[in-house]
């Protein structure tokens, strides 16, 4: 666990569908990888007092364009459904003044996971991200021109 060596980020304020809001600390790493820069993030709510986190990974791929690596949720049920990773990749995205690709789906050889394809279709929903099935990715910010 990294949480007490990772810098702070910010906080989070995420909803579930049925409205119930919780705030979230986050925090982040960057990491030495080969194939280039890595950043990690990990998420608590500011009630829980457990050990357990969400996380996420990007990988910068191109410049300007990060790309989500992993994400797993390992905070209680009762944290899961507020959507973490919706409201961070605008952040993230923000903050490295980037593009944020997802990586393509498992049948596409790739690791996004249907809880991810999820989180991303319900960006899409609200607008915050679009789908190219022409790369089976989807985009933050929005690609201009793509369907929804």
């Amino acid at each position: 666990m990294v949480w007490q060596f990772a810098s702070e980020f910010m906080e989070l304020s995420c909803s579930r569908k049925g409205g119930d809001i919780s705030v979230f600390d986050v925090r982040t790493e960057g990491v030495a990888d080969p194939e280039g820069e890595v950043w990690f993030f990990y998420a608590r709510s500011k009630e829980y007092t457990g050990r357990q986190e969400y996380f996420a990974s990007f990988k910068k791929v191109a410049p300007g364009v990060l790309q989500v690596e992993g994400l797993k949720n390992g905070l209680p049920k009762r944290y899961h459904g507020y959507c973490i990773t919706c409201a961070l990749i605008p952040q993230v995205a923000a903050k490295h003044q980037a593009r944020v690709q997802s990586s393509r789906s498992l049948a596409n050889g790739e690791l996004r996971t249907d809880a991810a394809t999820r989180a991303w279709k319900r960006m899409v929903r609200e607008g915050t991200a679009t789908y190219d099935p022409d790369q089976d990715r989807f985009h933050h910010p929005p690609l201009s021109g793509r369907a929804a």
